[in-house]
């Protein structure tokens, strides 16, 4: 009985964070419809556009800001290495959600060599179902992009998308492993909805997973 009771309190925790997902993607919408920021995609991944309070919209505008500006000082820099001057970049994005980054980045031509991106099945597979229905998004993943609904994947040269539990740690290792990050590259970690994740996660899970990343 305790662990059907565990079970059906994790179900319900990672139902809460998916929910996530639909709330912070309507949210972007609202303050590029007020014209906070330019996104030129996310209205792909929103089916009923809201009206968001002004410190909500603020407050989502700040943290693209912010976002933004470390992730345009990572791609922007160089790192000598033997004489030489290494400037392929990799991102791996847990809690991936419908974030729009990587095709904004396509659009500005400075995209990073491999951008990898990860989340809950449910998720991936409505994302990688979109891509497929709409060429604006298709078009950036490159025409070699290999799209699976059914596992929620997508798997292009340049951008993974691909599906797993950020709590099984032997999972998200696999994961990353078919995702083919190569060590010797630089590469950034980002939390597009890690925080919501943090909060269901469970402190011994935390600690696994920043173990892991680190």
């Amino acid at each position: 009985m305790e662990r059907a009771a565990a079970d059906s309190r994790s179900s319900g925790s990672t139902a809460a964070v998916q929910a996530t997902n639909d709330d912070a993607a309507a949210s972007k919408l609202s303050c590029v419809n007020k014209g906070y920021m330019k996104d030129e995609y996310v209205h792909l991944f929103v089916r009923r556009p809201v009206k968001r309070a002004p410190i909500i919209n603020r407050g989502y505008y700040a943290r693209w800001v912010a976002l933004r500006k470390l992730l345009l000082q990572f791609l922007k820099s160089e790192r000598h290495n033997n004489d030489n001057i290494q400037t392929k970049k990799q991102i791996l994005s847990l809690g991936a959600g419908f974030d729009t980054t990587y095709f904004q980045l396509v659009n500005e031509g400075i995209a990073p060599h491999l951008y990898v991106e990860v989340d809950f099945k449910e998720v991936t597979s409505k994302k990688a179902a979109l891509v497929e229905r709409y060429s604006l998004l298709r078009d950036k993943v490159g025409p070699e992009a290999s799209i699976s609904i059914e596992r929620g994947e997508v798997l292009s040269d340049h951008y993974k998308l691909l599906s797993a539990d950020i709590r099984d740690i032997q999972k998200l290792d696999s994961i990353i492993g078919l995702a083919h990050l190569d060590p010797r590259v630089r590469f950034n970690i980002l939390g597009s909805r890690f925080d919501p994740c943090y909060c269901w996660m469970g402190c011994q899970k935390i600690l696994d997973c920043s173990i892991f990343l680190i």
